[in-house]
Parts: C-alpha cells; sequence; structure tokens
C-alpha cells in the first residue's frame, strides 16, 4: 500500500514512524499547505513525494491519512475519497452526524476504505483489558472511567480553542468516549456534562457522566489542567488500571485483594491502527469491524452534546 500523509504538524512524526514499521506500508510521501514543512518531513524519513493536498489526488498512492487540523477533516476525506483513496483519519474524524455519515456514504458510493483512527481501541492492552472483562476475571462490571488531562497539551492560542474547532471533549474526549464504547460494545446515556465552555470560545476542561445500562461511567479531560490519565474499570471481584492507555502496553489489576501486574505488547501506539487499515485494505474491505460507521457515530452521539453549552466550571 503506498501510503501519503496530509498534514505535518507534530503527530505526523509519530504517525510516520510507526508506518514505516507496518510491512504492507510504504510510505511515500507528505503534504501540507506549507510545501517546505512537507519536503522537510519528506527528507527525515526517506519519501520522495511532496507536495500540497492536490498534488496527490492524481497521483498513484493507495491511501492517505488525514492528520491535518480538525475542522479541516471534511473536504480533505470527501476529495480523497472522490479520488477513489482509501483514507485513515486521526481522531476526531468529524464533529457531528449529519458529516460523518456523508463521509461513509461517499466511501461506499466510490467503494473505497474509510475508518476513523482511534488508536487505543487497537492497543493490544485494551484487547486485554476487554478480554478479561469478558471473561469476568473482575466479576460483574459496575464502574468504567476513562480520563486525559494534563496542562500545557494545547497552548491557549491553539486552534482547538476556537467554536468551530471541537474543544477538549470532542479532541480528548474521544478517546475517552471511544475506549470506553469498545469496552463496553455500544454508546452510553450522557446523565451530566459539566465544562468551562463560554460563547466565544471552547471548553478546555469537561467531566462527563454516563451509563452503559447498569455500569456507571465516567469522562474526564482537560488541555489545561492536570490529572489522572488513564482507563479504569471496576467489577465485583477486582478492577483494571491502565495508565496512558492510549499509547501503553501495561496493565494492573486486582482480583480477589491480591494486586498483579502484567506486561503486553507494544510496538508503538500507532502499529496497531495503521496495521489493522492495510489488512482491510489488503482484505478488499471497505468497513472496519472495530471502528466501523456506527463506532464513530456512537462517539459524536456523546461528544456533540457539549455544542450550544454554556459551562459551570
Amino acid at each position: 500500500m503506498k501510503l501519503v500523509i496530509f498534514g505535518c504538524g507534530r503527530i505526523a512524526n509519530r504517525i510516520a514512524k510507526s508506518a514505516l514499521l507496518v510491512k504492507q506500508i510504504d510510505l511515500v510521501g507528505f503534504a501540507s499547505k506549507d510545501i517546505a514543512k512537507a519536503k522537510e518531513y519528506c527528507e527525515t524519513y526517506g519519501c520522495k513525494e511532496y507536495g500540497d493536498y492536490d498534488h496527490f489526488l492524481n497521483s498513484d498512492v493507495d491511501a492517505v491519512y488525514i492528520a491535518n487540523y480538525n475542522p479541516g477533516h471534511y473536504d480533505l476525506i470527501m476529495k480523497c475519497l472522490s479520488a477513489h483513496k482509501n483514507v485513515i483519519c486521526e481522531k476526531p474524524m468529524l464533529f457531528d452526524e449529519k458529516q460523518t455519515r456523508e463521509v461513509f456514504e461517499c466511501a461506499r458510493k466510490n467503494d473505497v476504505l474509510l475508518m476513523e483512527a482511534l488508536k487505543s481501541v487497537f492497543l493490544p492492552s485494551i484487547e486485554e483489558v476487554k478480554r478479561m472483562m469478558k471473561e469476568g476475571e473482575i466479576g460483574e462490571i459496575r464502574k468504567v472511567c476513562a480520563s486525559f488531562m494534563r496542562s500545557g497539551h494545547h497552548p491557549a492560542d491553539h486552534w482547538i480553542n476556537e467554536l468551530e474547532s471541537g474543544g477538549a471533549f470532542k479532541d480528548l474526549g474521544s478517546y475517552c468516549i471511544g475506549t470506553m464504547n469498545f469496552l463496553m460494545d455500544g454508546r452510553p446515556e450522557l446523565l451530566k456534562l459539566e465544562s468551562d465552555r463560554t460563547d466565544k470560545v471552547s471548553e478546555t476542561t469537561a467531566f462527563a457522566d454516563l451509563r452503559y445500562g447498569d455500569v456507571s461511567g465516567k469522562a474526564s479531560v482537560s488541555n489545561f489542567r492536570d490529572g489522572d490519565n488513564h482507563l479504569y474499570v471496576e467489577g465485583t471481584r477486582g478492577w483494571i488500571r491502565v495508565e496512558n492507555y492510549w499509547k501503553q502496553g501495561k496493565i494492573e489489576f486486582a482480583i480477589d485483594g491480591k494486586t498483579l501486574e502484567k506486561d503486553v505488547e507494544l510496538v508503538s501506539d500507532f502499529y496497531y491502527e495503521l496495521k489493522h487499515f492495510a489488512d482491510l485494505a489488503d482484505d478488499g474491505k471497505k468497513m472496519s469491524d472495530v471502528m466501523s460507521e456506527k463506532a464513530s457515530l456512537d462517539i459524536i452521539a456523546v461528544t456533540s452534546k457539549i455544542d450550544g453549552t454554556i459551562g459551570t466550571l
């Protein structure tokens, strides 16, 4: 698979390093509005092709990883799909249900693969947590919580803080909600949502109380407050905890009062989503069974509830 990365921000470095580890992927180039930046990335990773986004639409590349700024995703996704390119798009792929349905319909129309890149749900550590839950190792599940809270994650003038850019709940919250949805096999009911959102700027901090049937849930996110950065699952016989669950290979857990740890394979944090995407393309599949259209819609069903609210924090 000939792959090009659209967007040359910090995250593109980590995507590129992982792409080079996937045997099926041939990383051929980078695209950016800043051509000089695209050229610099090509030189760093030994690629030959660089240019603006349109440069690659009529090329022989098979797939595009869209990793530019969030509000620019929709137009690029539609252009790439219409040019018959397979697309993997960094989370949050889109902000609302209407656009999400439109891009997946465009993928079907053009008979190509589209997948949201939510790397946490492809990690062996998270797959192992799900296995432990399903097999009842910590008893009947009572609580699931996920958090992503770090000061300085984005500077105050970062585009993520503009209302149209989504804010912390749609950006970091997609990890929390998406990972919990994966573990619980469905979307939750949103019981309560608190944030510091105003009518002029998006939220930097948000807390959501959730319920997955009889299981309580909690999502906590912040770009400007230090706090917990873990996945926590509690059952009637014990608990499971994964620090930095979006990039971690170690699991802590307790069963019947005995605390243990286990190390799980971790090649790199972006490796597994890229491997999954490449495998789908090799098999001629047009939809992921992990990050499907429904999975993306189930995340948006929760994160979009922040729209139009005024925070109380």
